[in-house]
């Protein structure tokens, strides 16, 4: 059976390279229900997560920016990135991985005000806290 290396990025910890098996149902484990794919960059990869996270309650984990640093989405749950081969899903390149690696290397905690706006904390980063929405 063939062999799929993925980026896991898990609610509140680092990221980290796994090998599955290549198979639909691995993968629908690995995100706990039905995939979504999200194609978020340019680069040849994509985003696999719960397509039911948010309903399902699962812990915020990383936000998703734009081209100019601005917050549009927080990704909720265990994540994956994959690479894309012509017609499917397929290993990461190892310079992707290291690309992500260091773009998610510090796990990120969500709270809402009392105001309503959302503030992330990006642990160990150093970084100040930032208004979100």
């Amino acid at each position: 059976m063939e062999k799929m290396r993925l980026l896991r990025i898990a609610p509140l910890e680092k990221p980290e390279l796994i090998e599955i098996d290549h198979t639909l149902e691995n993968l629908q484990e690995l995100v706990g229900g039905t995939i979504q794919a999200v194609y978020p960059w340019d680069d040849p990869v994509a985003i696999l997560c719960d397509d039911d996270g948010k309903a399902k309650g699962y812990h915020p984990n990383r936000i998703l920016t734009d081209d100019e640093g601005e917050p549009y989405d927080i990704v909720v749950g265990t994540f994956f990135i994959c690479g894309l081969s012509p017609d499917n899903f397929a290993s990461i390149p190892d310079e992707l991985a290291e690309k992500f690696t260091r773009q998610f290397q510090y796990p990120e905690m969500f709270t809402r005000m009392m105001d309503g706006r959302v503030v992330m904390f990006r642990l160990g980063s150093g970084e100040a806290p930032r208004v979100l929405f």
